[in-house]
């Protein structure tokens, strides 16, 4: 355990008490199309260094 932070499973127990509150950003599909695309080479060698372990 680390003494900074609480064990995982009160965090989550503390987020399941609170209240749903609306998401600060969104995006359009398309928005969210761009940034996937984005993303995909990374995810890419992301996925192929944790699998090589």
């Amino acid at each position: 355990m680390d003494t900074t932070h609480p064990p995982t499973h009160l965090r989550l127990a503390l987020l399941d008490r609170a209240p749903a509150v609306p998401a600060a950003v969104t995006t359009t599909a398309a928005e969210s199309a761009v940034i996937a695309a984005e993303l995909a080479p990374q995810r890419t060698r992301v996925a192929r260094t944790l699998l090589a372990r």
